[in-house]
């Protein structure tokens, strides 16, 4: 056959061979194949490698003829055996494109009428493909004819469906083919035991619910050999694909996609005493500062009930029931979704695996839990009355620092009565006394008096008033002396008793005063939230408990005295 027709067989021997071994197919191996696939003929000054090679190529055809020293199945052991240092070395298409190119081209010219003495130099007997005792020629072609062309063109179109069909390995054409969970379960177990990451591509509907799940998600584990879990990086939930009634969703389609390799860290973290926020320091953050892909897997048990409610649209990461959980596939953001970041584990322990490209160096340094000691400060409050908090996450507290302030009608109701009291201290010290009545009138009369009884007395004395007009005057000016004396003492005790009634009212008002400072103080004693630690705030977090009650829980870590003359728990 001609040139063109044996590099066409030979690269598609090379390509076939490469999709049914899984070896890679390269531009290299291209080369080398089409190379090897010429080269049997440099054993003739007929073709195109033996006129390149003419010195070569007229040697061997005097001494041996044609189709015979390089066509021969002598020399394709002698090809696979000399290519044998293609293996050692780590370059198995290479191996594969130089024998499977070399094998190839005898083989097709076994297609032509003269055939192939493959016995040489035992026999002289040839070799033809195929062969048909009644008639030697026929069905056979002869060199440069039209189906000699047809044979070059069949073998390159053939060439491109099988290096489309290389290009993700026959297994994965099938598993393309079949589009369901139980091929997507076994390309993720392919691929992710290689170290990559999985995509699913997803048409599923759940007829349970009539819900429909369509899009692209990044796959996680599996629950099965025909059960997929896959997660929405949108919202962070999870779902699994399988079989009706046993999964969230029953597949139409689905299709496994390779994505980027990566290198998994593995931990096995005991958090025993610790918060299950104190995982956060073991996962690096990303380029997008969000943390790297990470997985939680493991049990604990806490020292109070969380109340996990489980959710029958998906799979539930986190399960379990009172203090005791189950963490499956699940990460940081299921922890923050389901406000379990701040609860305190009493016992247990999670492998946290962590994805994170690859030949990337790990350049964070891992707290170690068991380094630090961890507070936390709670308390509650009506959903009417929000707190105002004075500490945001990532800052420093010491002991006795004001965390939070409380609103409350108590403490507002005091701080009416404060300010009512000292409005009346102020009224009641501002008072003045009434104007007390001054007996100008009785004065003048009594003066009257006096001057007429004087009068009266001169005139007695001379003879020109007589006795009793004396005692009248005198008796007169005596009684209005007696009625100013009642008018003045009467003024007296009068302002003696104002003066007592505001002494008592400026008591009473100061006493006043002093009880709603008391009361005031109170109720800001009770509604500040002070830190009973030191340390830095890690996680807060708010919890309804009832439909008029409000938890807070503020958690602090700090390092745990001695903790640096100890070795990490990882």
């Amino acid at each position: 056959m001609r040139l063109g027709t044996h590099i066409a067989g030979g690269v598609l021997g090379y390509t076939v061979a490469a999709t049914f071994f899984q070896v890679p197919w390269t531009a290299t191996g291209v080369v080398v194949a089409s190379a090897a696939a010429a080269a049997p003929d440099v054993d003739t000054l007929g073709s195109t490698v033996g006129r390149v090679f003419s010195p070569l190529a007229r040697r061997i055809e005097r001494r041996f003829g044609h189709r015979t020293i390089t066509h021969c199945y002598a020399a394709q052991g002698t090809v696979a055996l000399a290519a044998l240092p293609f293996l050692w070395t780590g370059l198995p298409h290479l191996y594969a494109a130089v024998v499977v190119g070399y094998v190839s081209h005898p083989f097709l010219d076994t297609w032509t009428v003269q055939g192939v003495r493959v016995f040489w130099p035992w026999s002289d007997r040839r070799g033809v493909f195929p062969y048909y005792n009644r008639q030697e020629t026929a069905y056979r072609t002869t060199t440069g004819s039209r189906v000699d062309a047809f044979f070059g063109i069949a073998f390159v179109c053939l060439t491109i469906p099988f290096a489309v069909l290389e290009h993700d390995g026959y297994q994965r054409f099938v598993r393309k083919v079949q589009a369901d969970a139980g091929a997507a379960v076994r390309d993720f177990l392919d691929w992710s035991a290689d170290g990559y990451l999985v995509e699913i591509e997803v048409e599923a509907s759940d007829p349970q619910h009539l819900q429909r799940l369509e899009g692209r998600f990044e796959a996680v584990g599996t629950t099965g050999a025909n059960t997929l879990l896959v997660r929405d990086t949108t919202d962070g939930r999870v779902f699994s694909l399988g079989p009706a009634y046993s999964a969230n969703f029953q597949p139409d389609r689905v299709i496994a996609h390779r994505g980027d390799r990566v290198q998994v860290s593995r931990r096995q973290i005991t958090l025993d005493g610790r918060v299950l926020a104190d995982l956060e320091s073991l996962v690096p953050d990303g380029p997008d500062g969000q943390p790297v892909r990470h997985l939680i897997d493991g049990q604990v048990t806490l020292t109070e009930a969380a109340g996990v409610t489980p959710d029958e649209f998906r799979f539930d990461t986190v399960t379990g029931t009172e203090k005791r959980l189950s963490l499956q596939f699940a990460t940081l953001a299921d922890l923050d979704r389901l406000n379990l970041s701040g609860f305190l584990v009493e016992q247990g322990s999670v492998t946290l695996r962590v994805f994170t490209r690859e030949g990337e160096a790990e350049d964070y340094d891992p707290q170690d839990t068991a380094r630090s000691e961890v507070r936390r400060v709670t308390f509650a409050h009506k959903p009417s009355e929000p707190p105002r908090l004075l500490v945001q996450e990532g800052q420093t507290v010491a002991v006795g620092d004001t965390i939070a302030v409380l609103t409350s009608s108590a403490l507002v109701t005091a701080r009416l009565d404060v300010a009512e009291a000292q409005a009346a201290l102020a009224a009641a010290q501002s008072a003045r006394p009434p104007l007390a009545s001054d007996p100008v009138a009785l004065r003048q009369r009594l003066t009257q008096a006096e001057d007429a009884s004087r009068r009266i007395a001169e005139r007695h004395a001379q003879g020109f008033e007589p006795a009793r007009a004396l005692e009248s005057a005198r008796a007169r000016a005596a009684d209005l002396r007696a009625q100013l004396a009642a008018a003045e003492s009467q003024s007296a005790a009068r302002a003696d008793a104002w003066q007592r009634t505001q002494a008592e009212r400026v008591r009473e008002a100061a006493a006043r005063l002093r009880r709603a400072r008391l009361r005031h103080a109170t109720a800001s004693r009770d509604g500040i939230v002070r830190s009973s630690g030191a340390g830095v705030v890690r996680r807060i977090e708010t919890r309804a408990l009832g439909p008029d009650r409000t938890e807070v829980r503020v958690v602090l870590v700090a390092p745990r005295p001695g903790a640096l003359d100890r070795s990490p728990d990882l």
